[in-house]
């Protein structure tokens, strides 16, 4: 679920503190009684993970959203909404709201309500949507509609739910950042394509041609920076290309998506590592993994064994004595 960030049965408490992590809003309660209200969480640059369970019916009311784009999906139970001039339910596993600055949001939240936010920060968010794009016009703002509809929902909350896993096993702190980058672009990527927004036509536009030099510095970028916290946005910027631009042109050059690129480079280097690792320096295959932005050891030993014949263990254990 998250690191706890909030337990309080106090209603001026709960609202002062979930307004240090969201923004300014207001909380009635449907009925009198008792609660027992619960927030955890994660932060990562530029995004958030909140899970909330208030206990009670209550509504929410928040002025337009500052600075950030709010994904608030149903986990158990439902809620209604009145959002951008819209007014509909949310239920878990079929639907989420989608705030944004446009305005007021006002959610009617049922008793048996658990909830899952997103918080992006609307200028990370906007910036990685102007580097998918394959033109630079002057987009108007970018905004949400704010029903979110089953396909999506169950996409976003797949991908959120991932990153709490990643998280929660490691500890925030302690996840390689090459990992939290390449999970908030996923998120990003699947809010930014997926549901409708002012941008949509820009971001499915066909993707300019792509020089092979420019594929080619964007390789060799991937191959001298594999250690660095390198995501495949970062290297379409670089290279003065949209992520899609670049997607496309790795394609036709190499016959592989960028990330597959950057993972097979990181895989060979992590290979690398294992063969030269002196005996009794006490290095695991477990650490080499997590220096190349592999976190899931399963995950990483079955790739090395589908490219190699082996397991990363066996190439250790030859390692020089």
């Amino acid at each position: 679920m998250g690191r706890p960030l909030i337990h309080t049965d106090d209603l001026n408490e709960l609202v002062s503190q979930v307004t240090d992590l969201m923004s300014t809003h207001t909380v009635v309660p449907a009925s009198a009684g008792g609660f027992s209200a619960e927030v955890f969480g994660f932060h990562l640059p530029g995004l958030s993970l909140l899970e909330m369970d208030y206990g009670i019916a209550v509504r929410l009311s928040a002025d337009p959203l500052p600075s950030y784009v709010a994904v608030s999906l149903p986990l158990a139970g439902g809620m209604t909404a009145q959002h951008a001039g819209r007014r509909f339910d949310a239920v878990a596993g079929r639907s989420a709201v989608v705030g944004t600055p446009a305005s007021e949001l006002v959610m009617d939240w049922g008793e048996a309500l658990r909830l899952l936010v997103l918080r992006i920060d609307l200028d990370a968010l906007q910036s990685f949507a102007g580097r998918l794009v394959t033109t630079s016009p002057d987009w108007p703002d970018l905004r949400f509609d704010p029903v979110m509809d089953a396909p999506e929902t169950m996409a976003v909350l797949g991908q959120a739910r991932l990153m709490q896993q990643v998280l929660a096993d490691a500890g925030p702190g302690a996840v390689n950042p090459l990992v939290t980058a390449q999970l908030s672009e996923q998120v990003m990527s699947t809010l930014l394509l997926g549901q409708p927004n002012s941008w949509m036509s820009a971001l499915r536009h066909r993707p300019e041609s792509v020089p092979r030099t420019t594929v080619s510095e964007a390789a060799e970028l991937m191959r001298t920076h594999a250690d660095e916290p390198l995501t495949v946005e970062r290297v379409a910027r670089a290279v003065g290309l949209s992520v899609r631009a670049l997607h496309a042109g790795f394609r036709r050059e190499l016959d592989r998506s960028p990330k597959q690129y950057l993972q097979h480079v990181r895989l060979e280097r992590a290979r690398a590592d294992l063969v030269v690792a002196p005996a009794g320096s006490g290095v695991r295959v477990i650490d080499i993994a997590h220096r190349w932005g592999f976190s899931h050891p399963g995950r990483f030993a079955t790739t090395y064994r589908h490219h190699y014949g082996e397991a990363p263990a066996a190439t250790l254990a030859r390692s020089p004595r």
